[in-house]
């Protein structure tokens, strides 16, 4: 395969709306909300146990501190100001996020966590798209105001091309290239004459300068135990090492040591695993899920139930003895369609005695309980009509994205302490 060198020109400037966003007001849900019970919200609702996500955060960062190396964290799971301030202030000298979407980014900055000095560096984690680098542009700019740096992925030459186009009056764009793992999203394989050919127009070009080599493995989520995991880690590093070793083969003379950013959750868990040694580089961990966690995490082994800090609330809203199923008022919207090694798209945490059963098939609002076969040892016992349950479920990136707001307990508490509003939209 040839990989397209040119890059269209044509592609109408867009810009992330903002100030066209209109989301809900947090001081007004937390004078209706907080100090009240989970029994008085509506459902379906997302819950977040602050305490939970905050040890999550802060096992993570000590992980990466024990071995000695940087983390950056991803923030797409939960999109909130609050979320990021306690993954950030979790480790000592962690600044570094990485965005998914635009309205991430330009919202961390909106909040002030750029100009307080909290987020001093920032990966717009996609391919950049030719059509938002003036928004790009001015995303790098306000961040340089306050000594901050935005960072871009690059996996085409067609995409220096178009940088070339958008000069940076503060200096060349900091790119990471963008190495595929064999997960076949984005990215170049390492060993591929494409990755020669992107990393030679990097070293040529004036308007960019190579930060690091970056991977998701993405299909690490399949592992089963901590070995698989440690693998997948291994795999993670040795790309990006070669990739970056290729550049320095083709004549590149890096001011600092290239920056060899590996992670998704699972190989995130498995740090403490790493070590490497003789690397052209040094090592970046990055992860968003760990913060929550869901079902998938927890059949990778590498977390327990007890450290998964979202579930959805819902009620039970049907019941059907005669084919032992009933109903909640959580489904594919509420939820998410994801699967996992782990049957079904959740299972009931809460009330404990609930525990067997499990969400087994949905529509879009019609979400059917079923019994979970062979893991508790017995049959569950009989659901109620109108009782509330808590259901983890399988992906919580995809889950909360799909709720307006987050009511937020602590401590396995059943009292609202907090409403975070995440944003929306690209």
């Amino acid at each position: 395969m040839t990989v397209p060198v040119t890059a269209s020109s044509s592609a109408t400037p867009t810009f992330t709306p903002i100030d066209l966003l209109r989301l809900p007001n947090k001081n007004e849900l937390c004078a209706a909300f907080v100090g009240k019970s989970l029994s008085t919200v509506r459902t379906p609702a997302i819950v977040v146990d602050r305490t939970c996500f905050k040890t999550n955060c802060e096992t993570m960062n000590a992980a990466c501190v024990e071995q000695g190396i940087s983390f950056r964290t991803h923030v797409k799971t939960h999109k909130t100001v609050e979320g990021v301030r306690m993954q950030l202030e979790a480790g000592t000298g962690c600044h570094a996020v990485v965005c998914s979407t635009m309205m991430e980014c330009w919202q961390i900055v909106r909040e002030g966590l750029v100009r307080e000095g909290l987020v001093k560096d920032m990966l717009y984690g996609l391919p950049c798209g030719i059509d938002k680098l003036q928004d790009l542009s001015l995303l790098a700019e306000e961040m340089a105001r306050y000594g901050a740096v935005l960072r871009l992925m690059i996996d085409n030459p067609g995409q220096i091309m178009a940088l070339a186009r958008n000069r940076l009056s503060t200096g060349p764009w900091s790119i990471f290239i963008k190495v595929d793992g064999g997960g076949r999203r984005a990215g170049l394989p390492p060993k591929s004459a494409d990755m020669r050919e992107l990393i030679s127009v990097a070293l040529a070009s004036d308007d960019v300068e190579i930060f690091g080599f970056y991977s998701h493995f993405g299909q690490s989520y399949a592992s089963s135990c901590p070995d698989e995991a440690a693998l997948f880690l291994e795999g993670e590093v040795s790309c990006v090492a070669y990739a970056a070793k290729v550049a320095i083969e083709l004549g590149a003379a890096p001011t600092r040591p290239y920056v060899l950013s590996v992670g998704a959750t699972p190989t995130a868990h498995a740090v403490d695993s790493l070590h490497a040694v003789n690397l052209p580089g040094v090592i970046e961990l990055h992860a968003g899920n760990y913060c929550c966690l869901d079902l998938q995490q927890i059949a990778t082994k590498m977390v327990t139930l007890e450290r998964v800090a979202t579930s959805v609330l819902t009620h039970v809203i049907s019941l059907y003895p005669h084919r032992q199923e009933a109903m909640c008022d959580a489904a594919a919207i509420a939820m998410a369609r994801d699967a996992g090694p782990i049957p079904g798209f959740g299972r009931v945490v809460y009330p404990t005695n609930a525990v067997g059963w499990g969400l087994g098939r949905m529509s879009q609002e019609h979400g059917t309980l079923v019994q979970t076969e062979g893991e508790t040892g017995r049959c569950a016992r009989d659901l109620e009509l109108g009782e509330m349950l808590r259901i983890v479920g399988q992906h919580a990136c995809v889950t909360l994205a799909a709720h307006p707001w987050f009511y937020c307990v602590d401590d396995g508490g059943d009292i609202i302490t907090d409403v975070w509003v995440p944003w929306k939209g690209w």
